[in-house]
């Protein structure tokens, strides 16, 4: 990969998002709402903002749906493919230290894609339910919070330095010193 390609796909990704932000922004704001104003959410989601609308939201459903296929599943199911890759390659591999060293570095992206994906595709590809607002809202919670406040220590973990440090401030700990 060269600066060229790099640029390019960067640029197409922040244009991409920029796009995708604008249409997502001009589908709420022609939302109209007659009664509640308040969200059962701790960020304006936009199904959640479709649920409170009065009017009829059948064709943003349907959008948001495709847009879901298209924008998480597909890549999500690029990343599982390109992962079986992986890991049938590794298995291949006849050195068990060397097949656990490369298990142990899929393992931290891979774990981090499916906490993201996983609760994304659950919330916008799970059929509407009265009664689950509150599940809903802990599912956000996941990959909204939970899985970028985990990348840092997903990701240090696997730096031996960091190891290093963690072991002495539990041996530390352990023996009060």
């Amino acid at each position: 990969m060269n600066r060229r390609v790099c640029g390019t796909m960067s640029a197409f990704c922040w244009i991409f998002s920029a796009v995708n932000s604008l249409l997502l922004t001009l589908l709420t704001s022609g939302l109209e709402f007659c009664h509640s104003h308040e969200i059962s959410h701790f960020f304006c989601d936009l199904k959640t903002m479709i649920a409170l609308s009065s009017i009829d939201t059948t064709s943003r459903e349907i959008f948001i749906m495709i847009e879901d296929i298209f924008l998480a599943f597909v890549p999500f199911s690029f990343t599982v493919a390109s992962y079986v890759q992986i890991i049938s390659t590794i298995l291949k591999i006849r050195s068990s230290e060397k097949r656990l060293k490369a298990f142990s570095s899929c393992t931290s992206h891979l774990t981090t894609v499916i906490l993201f994906y996983g609760p994304v595709l659950i919330l916008y590809m799970k059929p509407e339910s009265e009664y689950s607002k509150e599940q809903d809202n802990l599912i956000s919670l996941m990959y909204v919070a939970v899985v970028p406040m985990l990348n840092p220590f997903v990701y240090s973990l696997r730096n031996k330095d960091v190891l290093v440090a963690v072991r002495k401030l539990n041996a530390r700990n352990f023996f009060g010193t």
